[in-house]
């Protein structure tokens, strides 16, 4: 199915199992956002000081009976679906949750960057739902980022750059994840504004191609510093990954070098935020 080039192909009862059990998570869904099961981890973002100055918003899994799922067995199906949507929903709110408490608590706020899948952006009203359901929370646009990756470039480029506008202009920073992971990233560039860029954690993988990975990063650092984008490195897990990018002044580090995606109590005692 879905390839018109093969003509013969041997039937394997793990394609049965595999679409049985996409359908128990399916099924499922809803009933993990009602009990909680799908929880909230926080991934702290670095300066090249190990000062914590932002975190991504991530969501685990937690099965009663399957334990912990990942999320590249689950995210791929609600792509499918259409459950991503609902999914980006909950996010969203849960983040504007956490911070509505930690501020109700008096405590310091830092940006925390929140997923917007590319099946979200086909809607003109996108800006305006983001926020309502922030202001629900009465939390500041400012320490919301909403992610998009750079394959959202690929469908309604109209309805892409005028939401962003007016996310930007309703105080949201805006970030593209992934950058150099697909095929048109300058040209993205060139047309969307955007306040922060995510380096693809693939650049600073392998050791045959890694002197030409650093050397697409200096450049990619300095283009977006005169773009006046702040930059983030994913994937960082050496102390030589964190003195090359301090060396290029990278903005902020994100990696398990410094520390690796936690519960959100664990983050907020940890960091004190």
């Amino acid at each position: 199915k879905g390839n018109q080039h093969r003509r013969v192909a041997y039937y394997d009862n793990e394609l049965r199992e595999n679409i049985l059990h996409e359908q128990e998570l399916i099924n499922d869904f809803q009933q993990a956002i009602k009990e909680e099961q799908l929880q909230i981890y926080l991934h702290p973002q670095m300066n090249v000081h190990g000062k914590m100055l932002g975190a991504e918003a991530l969501v685990r899994w937690i099965h009663p009976t399957e334990g912990f799922i990942p999320p590249n067995r689950f995210i791929p199906i609600f792509e499918k679906n259409g459950f991503i949507l609902k999914l980006d929903d909950y996010m969203l709110e849960e983040i504007a949750r956490v911070q509505a408490g930690w501020l109700a608590e008096g405590r310091e706020l830092v940006p925390i960057s929140v997923n917007v899948s590319r099946a979200h952006f086909t809607r003109e009203d996108l800006a305006e739902h983001i926020c309502e359901i922030v202001d629900k929370y009465k939390v500041p646009h400012e320490v919301i980022e909403l992610e998009l990756t750079e394959s959202a470039f690929f469908d309604d480029k109209k309805v892409l750059l005028n939401t962003v506008k007016k996310l930007r202009d309703s105080g949201f920073p805006v970030s593209m994840d992934d950058f150099g992971a697909g095929y048109s990233s300058l040209n993205s560039l060139k047309e969307l504004t955007i306040d922060v860029l995510k380096i693809d954690a693939d650049f600073f993988r392998g050791s045959d191609s890694l002197e030409r990975g650093m050397l697409i990063v200096t450049e990619v650092i300095s283009l977006a510093k005169k773009l006046n984008m702040k930059i983030v490195a994913e994937g960082i897990e050496s102390r030589e990954q964190v003195e090359f990018l301090t060396a290029q002044e990278c903005d902020l580090i994100q990696g398990y070098f410094y520390a690796k995606p936690m519960p959100v109590a664990e983050f907020a005692e940890k960091y004190n935020v």
